[in-house]
């Protein structure tokens, strides 16, 4: 959780008192967002990954985020749901963030199950970047 920490404070200028969404299904990536803004100071809202765009507008207004940390897809039985598309759309019905979809950062992690097919499909490099390259990196 430390280099996310710095991963958040170097690439994406979080700092004490800036706040992140997390819109992950439960993976240990979206525990560590949690523990790296802890350790940061920064405030963090968790959305459960899935929530339908109109909601998930709503909770971003509401908390008016400088990053968004998300999961390239929940996964389950029989369908995989993109979270890419989601925040997208949300960004799109934001209505208290000025020009959400220009001025939130975002912070995509790819489910490895799925051999980064859905990252590679949906995400732009110019609008999103890649958790595990970052981390690599750090």
């Amino acid at each position: 959780m430390g280099r996310l920490a710095n991963i958040f404070t170097k690439q994406f200028g979080i700092k004490k008192g800036d706040r992140v969404l997390i819109y992950m299904p439960m993976v240990i990536e979206s525990a560590w967002a949690m523990l790296a803004c802890a350790r940061i100071g920064a405030v963090h809202s968790v959305v459960f990954g899935g929530f339908a765009a109109k909601e998930l507008a709503n909770r971003i207004d509401d908390c008016q985020p400088k990053l968004i940390i998300l999961s390239s897809c929940g996964i389950e039985p029989n369908k995989h749901i993109k979270y890419a598309p989601i925040i997208e759309e949300a960004l799109g019905h934001c209505e208290k963030v000025a020009n959400a979809s220009d001025t939130i950062q975002r912070l995509i992690v790819q489910r490895r199950e799925l051999d980064g097919k859905l990252a590679a499909d949906d995400v732009n490099p110019d609008k999103y970047s890649d958790y595990h390259k970052l981390m690599e990196a750090e």
